[in-house]
């Protein structure tokens, strides 16, 4: 033990007390306590979406974006998407509602379809999961995929249009065509140069921007273990917060504070 630095010791502290609070909170949650939490208007959008498809006998797609799951980047995103995926499934099994899912990748179709299959039995329901529903579109040709989902949305049976996990400038494609058949639209996104082109077609109330994707699946769930993890990680930014502006008051008084890391 003497042989470790400040900075591992320090280190080890704040994984400690990141991993003993994330417990803590999620045993909380697990009593029922309530747990407030910033409305994310464009998440209630979508599960309405999925529901109101039983009424006019109509279906959703959803896109768990063009990223793929074999470690390139996009990864994050798109096991965000599945995530995602995993309770807009829930919703349409419980609901009888109808969900057509897009892919750009042969491995996240595989994943899409087993979690999307597998939300289905645990609701006892999977006579009603159509697999033809999950899609492959194409394998990482970015531009090829979005023009797939044009032609998707643009089928008569279409009443809504979602995507969250990994795109770029291309959503311009399926966001023009929502616009023109007045397509409700929720985007979930983290590319900078799609962010823009996401608000302007889907509106700010119905996108979803940077960490707010990362967020999607335990606003969707609302499963105590994700919801747990939330709120851990809010904590640790007010703390991270407040320890920048530490470090600025005392670097300003002359104290270094990142010799306490490098000993």
């Amino acid at each position: 033990m003497a042989d470790l630095s400040s900075g591992t010791l320090i280190s080890i502290v704040i994984i400690l007390a990141f991993v003993l609070l994330y417990f803590y909170s999620w045993a909380q949650l697990e009593r029922k306590r309530a747990v407030n939490l910033r409305p994310l208007p464009g998440l209630n959008r979508l599960r309405l979406m999925v529901q109101r498809t039983v009424e006019t006998g109509s279906k959703v797609h959803f896109s768990v974006g063009n990223g793929g799951l074999e470690g390139e980047a996009g990864t994050a995103e798109t096991l965000s998407g599945i995530s995602s995926l995993s309770s807009v499934q829930q919703v349409a099994a419980r609901s009888k509602g109808s969900v057509i899912t897009t892919t750009n990748d042969a491995i996240t179709y595989l994943m899409a379809d087993a979690t999307s299959d597998a939300e289905y039995v645990q609701s006892g329901r999977l006579q009603d999961y159509k697999p033809e529903q999950t899609l492959f579109i194409t394998q990482q040709q970015n531009a090829a995929y979005a023009a797939g989902l044009v032609s998707i949305i643009a089928e008569p049976n279409i009443s809504g249009t979602a995507l969250i996990g990994r795109i770029g400038p291309e959503y311009l494609l399926l966001g023009d065509m929502a616009n023109r058949l007045d397509l409700p639209q929720v985007v979930g996104t983290t590319n900078t140069q799609a962010m823009p082109l996401a608000i302007a077609s889907a509106g700010f109330e119905n996108t979803l921007l940077g960490e707010e994707v990362y967020a999607a699946p335990a606003y969707l769930s609302r499963k105590p273990s994700q919801l747990a993890s939330l709120q851990v990680q809010d904590v640790f930014r007010i703390l991270i917060i407040i320890g920048i502006l530490g470090g600025v008051v005392a670097a300003t008084l002359g104290f270094n504070v990142g010799d306490l890391f490098l000993r």
